[in-house]
């Protein structure tokens, strides 16, 4: 027993040791931004310091290298000439887009990335409304001392609550490829300092990142998402907005929706919504059926008919906003899929022409249940 423990210790030594050096001899990546000026590409990364716990750090424990160039693969060759240390892309956990960069061509930009060796294709793609470097410099571990952990855990939590998508760089190349779906992206910014004090639901859910009506310590916001039309990043979803595309799908715990009564109601739902398209009409039709269950307080039960009719009209509403976008996120090319023979026949529909055009209609039924 006394050998094996001797054994584990000498593993651990060893262990820790190897990742010592390899901080001194690497930059670990955590975080990856790109910006669009001009012509030029601004690549930003976010590594740790090799700052000890004894010396002043007046960095939070992280370093910002930045470098320019023209394109992404120019720019990436001047940062990885210009760092001190071979950059490591196997620990990124976010990549940030500038505004600018994702209004350009998302797939070669994209492909790009994913091209970069070693890098971790699993990493969240968040869209910023303004610069990725202010981004990327702003952002700290409120809680904890790593901001892989941090960036993990927050980024886990606001996609379960379905105020963000969770889309990572794998998901979003695959959506591009493949047609049948038009990815959402993670939407952040910096809190802006002259934020609402506090609204009242729904108006706070309502808001997008840089503009929630909230008090703490961090300054990065992560809420709603960047909407694409299969291209570039066309205009953004709230998180309200969000939590409804989230319900549809069914992938939400709940839905917070307040009745015509005042009470704060649970909405979820059964199961994900049923989508059809019928191309045979002019204009085309697409259609979303959903059931809901409204959990609502002990001996106050809500009229279904009157939650479904207002649930319904926020959700065509939803619906619509992603239409005028350009954004097929639900994913109606795929329900049309079945009434095509080939993919080539498919593809020549023009099913891009017939979603912008096309009727939406929404079919609810809610059913109320006690907590």
């Amino acid at each position: 027993m006394k050998r094996l423990l001797l054994l584990f210790a000498a593993c651990a030594a060893l262990l820790c040791g190897c990742v010592s050096r390899q901080l001194e001899d690497e930059l670990l990546v955590i975080v990856l931004g790109v910006d669009a000026e001009g012509e030029e590409t601004v690549l930003t990364v976010k590594v740790p310091s090799a700052a000890s716990a004894s010396q002043k750090d007046e960095s939070g424990g992280y370093l910002l290298y930045s470098a320019r160039g023209r394109g992404f693969a120019g720019a990436l060759s001047v940062l990885r000439a210009a760092a001190p240390r071979k950059l490591n892309f196997t620990q990124v956990r976010e990549i940030v887009l500038g505004k600018e960069a994702a209004s350009g061509p998302l797939l070669p930009l994209l492909t790009q990335i994913d091209a970069v060796p070693r890098l971790r294709c699993s990493a969240a793609l968040i869209v910023c409304t303004e610069s990725a470097k202010a981004m990327i410099d702003a952002q700290k571990p409120d809680l904890g001392v790593r901001l892989s952990r941090y960036a993990d855990s927050t980024l886990a939590d606001s996609a379960g609550k379905g105020f963000t998508p969770d889309t990572d760089l794998c998901g979003a190349l695959r959506d591009l490829r493949g047609g049948q779906r038009d990815p959402l992206l993670i939407l952040g910014a910096v809190d802006a300092e002259d934020a609402p004090d506090a609204p009242e639901e729904p108006t706070a859910l309502d808001a997008l990142p840089g503009d929630l009506p909230r008090q703490g310590a961090g300054k990065i916001e992560l809420f709603g998402a960047a909407a694409t039309d299969g291209e570039r990043v066309t205009g953004y979803l709230t998180g309200r907005e969000m939590a409804l595309i989230h319900l549809i799908q069914g992938n939400i715990r709940f839905f917070p929706f307040t009745a015509a009564s005042g009470a704060l109601l649970r909405v979820t739902a059964r199961s994900p919504a049923r989508l059809t398209a019928d191309l045979t009409h002019t204009p085309a039709r697409f259609t979303v059926a959903l059931a809901c269950d409204a959990h609502c307080p002990p001996g106050a039960l809500e009229d279904p008919d009157a939650l479904a009719d207002a649930l319904q009209g926020e959700i065509r509403d939803v619906l619509v906003r992603l239409q005028s976008l350009g954004c097929d996120a639900l994913g109606f090319s795929a329900a049309a899929a079945g009434q095509f023979l080939t993919l080539e026949a498919w593809e020549g529909r023009g099913l891009s022409a017939a979603y912008a055009d096309a009727e939406i209609e929404v079919r609810l039924s809610v059913r109320c249940l006690e907590e």
